[in-house]
């Protein structure tokens, strides 16, 4: 199962399963404990995405009555 990060013209950060097709939404906060002082908007950002595969890989579970065709 990979996780990919995909874009569907929403403010939030879409993940996608590329086995199911579920989508996955998480939301980034800039004054979260992925940003801090000495990193910019940019990297504090690539470190969340990074946060957010991490999470979706080990909480989703994929259903194969549900994988695409």
């Amino acid at each position: 199962m990979a996780i990919e990060l995909t874009d569907d013209g929403t403010l939030d950060t879409v993940l996608r399963c590329s086995e199911c097709g579920e989508e996955l939404r998480y939301n980034f906060d800039a004054s979260s404990e992925f940003a801090d002082d000495d990193q910019s908007n940019k990297s504090a950002y690539n470190d969340f995405v990074k946060w957010a595969i991490e999470d979706a890989k080990s909480e989703h579970e994929c259903s194969k009555q549900e994988a695409i065709s």
